[in-house]
């Protein structure tokens, strides 16, 4: 069925750079086709806004506290009149929105809110702030994982625990095992940043050489309640792998830590010390470890509520919709090729949707370092789109976003893409492949006023990609 596509209208709030993104220079067909894409990523980074995932989860009814439940697990409600201390402790890129939103339905005794170094804002009542380093720990990320387990220790039978929990805290709290220093794990996270790893191979690496990760948090506030509610930036949302999962029963083992460090080539890279501590503990596995930890975990916000709310608001601009994936993984630029591919197929064959047409996708696809520019994933993503999709053609944008507003080590969310890229880089005498090779997309886009720049965004649940396609 042939659609007329109704366009969006007005400036948009997300994109600092948005009057740059879609300047007249492009053309009214590619304008419009900037300006929807780009209302689409915004209304998939408000769909998950921490603050009003928390306020909607959570509910105070008569001193019962009621957690909403999802289709994987029941929700609760706990008589706050019979418990003891409550305590808080928030990591993560949204933990500041999570913990100002809670504060507002239950009183706390005690909390600490760690977040990302620079990031500021209002502390929350009864609630410390503590700066952290991400995407590599460094001393603060030391400090404030010291600070909340000594919190969490305190902890008696009576007493809860909640844990707001986003991507990123897995560097927000970093506390190595007895045996490797923080230096040491820096090095080892520095390298699995560059090698191409999933973040899920990353943080069963991080779970078995940390003294908070993997559960133990949870160890250190019992016989204490834990209860987590949680932003997924994980493909799937497993529990035991979203900030390496501090307050989940660890899944891996010490094994599969070092098939991820061999798979990768680290394992002969990584200090002597870390070897021993990895091959004591595949020694261990075997030994029964009794644990009385109470935990309940609960997703509140996820990559799947982003692109559902994009695929929902492509509909209201009178695209044909496709929610292709929330599983997203592979080489950036090669997965790019992909959806290219499929932007031929709805053009040539109207497979598998008719133009106009919009193709959503969620997830998290990795880059393997080999050169020494600038860039992201999304980043990536985008010039190579560019460089595979139909030239010298107004009919096709696509643009892929981190939700949290950074992509790798650059100042911009992602990057959008479309027929005359390449044209305008050929003018500005930019190649494509050179920055491609050097893994410098940030500089490529940037010098093409192209780069998606929102700043932090306050949230987190990995990528959006958007791809329009019309007649």
């Amino acid at each position: 069925m042939k659609m007329k596509v109704n366009g969006s209208e007005g400036e948009n709030g997300l994109f600092v750079n948005y009057s740059e993104l879609v300047s007249d220079t492009h053309g009214e067909k590619i304008g419009r086709l900037r300006r929807d894409t780009l209302s689409i990523l915004e209304h998939a980074v408000k769909s998950v806004d921490p603050y009003k995932l928390v306020t909607a989860n959570v509910k105070l009814e008569d001193k019962i506290l009621k957690i909403a439940g999802t289709k994987k697990k029941e929700g609760i409600e706990i008589k706050l009149d019979i418990v003891g201390k409550k305590r808080i402790v928030a990591f993560g890129k949204a933990s500041l929105a999570m913990a100002s939103a809670f504060a507002t339905i239950v009183d706390i005794d005690e909390g600490i809110v760690v977040i990302p170094h620079g990031q500021g804002g209002e502390r929350p009542p009864g609630m410390d702030i503590i700066e952290a380093e991400h995407p590599v720990p460094v001393q603060g990320s030391l400090t404030a994982a010291n600070r909340v387990l000594k919190m969490a220790e305190k902890s008696t039978e009576t007493d809860l625990l909640f844990a707001l929990i986003s991507g990123g805290g897995s560097s927000l709290l970093a506390k190595p095992v007895d045996g490797i220093t923080l230096e040491e794990k820096i090095v080892v996270t520095n390298q699995l940043l560059k090698s191409g790893c999933t973040i899920n191979e990353m943080n069963t690496v991080r779970k078995h050489i940390s003294a908070i990760k993997g559960g133990k948090l949870a160890e250190a506030a019992s016989p204490a309640t834990t209860i987590g509610l949680i932003l997924s930036d994980v493909l799937g949302d497993p529990v035991d792998f979203i900030a390496s999962g501090p307050t989940a029963l660890d899944t891996t083992t010490f094994k599969q830590a070092q098939e991820v460090l061999e798979k990768y080539g680290l394992w002969t890279r990584i200090p002597e010390n870390m070897k021993s501590v990895i091959e004591h503990g595949i020694e261990q596995e075997g030994v029964t470890k009794e644990t009385s930890v109470e935990t309940h975990n609960f997703i509140i916000g996820s990559n799947y509520i982003a692109a559902q709310a994009a695929m929902e608001k492509a509909e209201t601009l009178g695209y044909n919709s496709l929610l292709l994936t929330t599983h997203l993984e592979g080489e950036s630029k090669e997965v790019a090729k992909v959806f290219t591919a499929l932007m031929k197929d709805i053009r040539s064959h109207d497979t598998p949707l008719s133009p106009p047409a919009a193709v959503i996708a969620g997830g998290e696809t990795t880059v393997t370092v080999t050169g020494n520019g600038h860039g992201g994933r999304n980043q990536e993503f985008a010039l190579s789109a560019a460089m595979t999709m139909p030239q010298d053609d107004d009919r096709a944008v696509i643009a892929s976003m981190g939700t949290d507003g950074i992509d790798g080590m650059s100042d911009a969310a992602g990057a959008i893409a479309d027929g005359f890229t390449l044209k305008r880089a050929s003018k500005a005498e930019l190649n494509p492949d050179t920055y491609l090779r050097n893994n410098d997309s940030n500089t490529f886009f940037v010098k093409l006023n192209d780069a998606l720049i929102t700043g932090r965004t306050g949230t987190n649940v990995n990528d959006v990609v958007v791809m329009l396609v019309t007649e």
